[in-house]
């Protein structure tokens, strides 16, 4: 019962968070906080054997991702975060450190709301030890980065980037997780379900206020309009559809017991 009035409450949440931040016209680090922050600090209270495990997920599994995709998204003008809480300072000169953060507690949670909602049990480790596979794999791909950054930063200007990361980080692993372990089709429907009304939401809500856009619609494969908003198709297929199903297939994967 505790459960069901909790989905309840999760369900009627980003619709808060919504008005709230239209109320106080909210820049992206306090829509940040309002829609990703609060639900994840609550979830905590009720998961709080599983905070370290999925923390430590989600900082190795969000850091490199949102660093270089952030910083090639603005390079080419794919999107765009006009604002953040440190002001002209950017990582990289492009890298929004709100948005690093936006990216560990979308995954914090995802999985936390995963755990709760939809797994019996969490694994009581700390880490499995494949996630150290994930380590090596996500910061050699860093490392690669910021060699590149730092002696030919023109090759880091790639075309349809959004596109081509969409397919690699989440088509492709959710796909595979899908056809390896059949079982998971319910649990991965569900949360993607719950997602995407969640992202639609808070896209909808950050576009329309401003919070990031998407400038250079060449480098998109469309644009989708909803209420005076436009925004990527891409964030439809990728971040509301398939990301939540991204995140968990990765983390069953890599850190679960892909059960």
């Amino acid at each position: 019962m505790k459960k069901k009035a909790y989905l309840i409450l999760f369900f009627l949440w980003p619709i808060s968070a919504s008005i709230v931040s239209f109320l106080i016209n909210a820049n992206f680090f306090v829509s940040t906080i309002l829609f990703l922050g609060v639900p994840s600090v609550f979830l905590s209270f009720l998961n709080r054997k599983n905070i370290k495990k999925l923390a430590v997920f989600s900082l190795i599994f969000a850091i490199p991702i949102s660093v270089v995709m952030d910083y090639i998204m603005e390079a080419t003008g794919g999107w765009h975060v006009p604002y953040s809480i440190l002001g002209s300072f950017r990582l990289f000169n492009f890298v929004t450190l709100d948005l690093v953060l936006w990216s560990i507690l979308e995954a914090y949670l995802i999985l936390m709301f995963y755990e709760t909602f939809l797994e019996k049990q969490c694994t009581p480790k700390l880490y499995h030890p494949n996630l150290k596979y994930l380590f090596v794999i996500f910061y050699i791909a860093l490392g690669v980065f910021v060699l590149l950054y730092m002696f030919n930063p023109t090759i880091l200007q790639i075309n349809f980037f959004y596109l081509k990361m969409g397919i690699t980080l989440a088509l492709l692993p959710v796909a595979g997780t899908l056809l390896k372990f059949p079982k998971f089709w319910n649990k991965f429907l569900n949360i993607a379900a719950y997602f995407f009304i969640f992202n639609f939401i808070y896209e909808v809500t950050a576009v329309k206020l401003g919070q990031w856009s998407f400038p250079a619609e060449h480098q998109l494969i469309g644009i989708v309009q909803f209420m005076g908003a436009r925004f990527a198709l891409e964030e439809l297929l990728f971040w509301m559809i398939l990301t939540a199903m991204s995140v968990v297939a990765f983390y069953e994967i890599f850190d679960d017991d892909q059960r």
